[in-house]
């Protein structure tokens, strides 16, 4: 058996390069951004520029995220990841309208390969996180999110907007005496004119994890 030491000093370091990895990506996706005009972004995104200090506000998840022009940086302290996801959602978008209809990750294309495996992992979070949860407190969790609440079959049912254009349906199942808390997460058919499936994924685990976040601090 590993040290304890060791154990944490290997995750310190996958961490690490994890972070390098990311910082490598974002240059070329600023870069990606040079190539549209403002009029052009704000239409196929749905967001909107300040001309008076150069941002172009992106809400997600209940925040005001500025990305500034030309340069496309953003000076909020985000995570890399959803920094990145931000850049991404702006280059990707094309402006097309979305629908009534929801799927899962596994129906997007390329989702045969990855959606299942995010899938899985989402599901597991929803376990693992949320069994002492009640409805009411998810639901709470949620609206502060920036979430709307919806009726159907699940015990709660979110519809929480991870960005203008992407928006991610979460459904809830609490606990009881038979059954662990359980979840799903859906996209929009058009997900796939927003981000790619990779950065799909990466956004719904983003938004369950999150609820879990908001749920520790009630």
């Amino acid at each position: 058996m590993e040290p304890f030491g060791s154990v944490t000093a290997g995750k310190s370091i996958k961490k690490e390069l994890q972070q390098k990895q990311l910082f490598a990506m974002l240059e070329p996706a600023q870069e990606r951004l040079k190539r549209y005009s403002v009029q052009e972004l704000c239409d196929k995104a749905a967001i909107t520029y300040e001309e008076k200090t150069g941002d172009f506000i992106v809400p997600s998840l209940n925040m005001q995220i500025r990305v500034h022009y030309p340069d496309f940086t953003i000076n909020q302290p985000l995570n890399m990841w959803h920094h990145l996801t931000i850049l991404q959602y702006m280059d990707t978008a094309d402006g097309s309208a979305l629908t009534d209809n929801w799927i899962s990750l596994a129906d997007m294309r390329g989702g045969l390969s990855r959606g299942f495996g995010f899938n899985k992992d989402i599901e597991t979070m929803f376990r693992r996180d949320f069994g002492n949860i009640s409805a009411e407190q998810f639901a709470q969790a949620c609206e502060k999110l920036g979430g709307r609440l919806q009726k159907n079959k699940a015990d709660v049912s979110a519809v929480i907007p991870y960005a203008p254009m992407f928006p991610i349906t979460v459904n809830f199942w609490e606990s009881d005496d038979e059954f662990p808390a359980s979840g799903k997460v859906l996209v929009n058919e058009m997900a796939e004119h927003y981000l790619t499936i990779e950065a799909a994924g990466g956004a719904c685990s983003a938004v369950v994890f999150e609820i879990s976040k908001m749920l520790k601090k009630q």
